[in-house]
């Protein structure tokens, strides 16, 4: 990870256990099921070896239109979701 990253945020806010590296994405993902009007929508920055892995985990939440985009550099970086069409 580059160091303008590392210098300005916190570890918690950056690592997860390698065991389960979506884990805050489904905290975040079930949150947003529960609290998010119909036809709302979810937007995600995203590692960008997940974009599949996010998928699935949104799919099974009940999002749709499930949508993994690239940034500048090429990178499947963003994903955005809509919940309940």
């Amino acid at each position: 990870m580059h160091s303008n990253v590392l210098d300005h945020e916190p570890e918690i806010a950056l690592f997860v256990p390698d065991t389960d590296p979506l884990k805050f994405y489904r905290a975040i993902a079930g949150f947003a099921k529960n609290n998010l009007c119909e036809n709302g929508r979810l937007f995600f920055e995203i590692n960008e070896s997940l974009g599949a892995e996010m998928t699935e985990l949104l799919s099974n939440y009940g999002f749709n239109h499930i949508e993994v985009r690239k940034d500048i550099n090429g990178k499947n970086r963003m994903l955005s979701c809509v919940i309940g069409i």
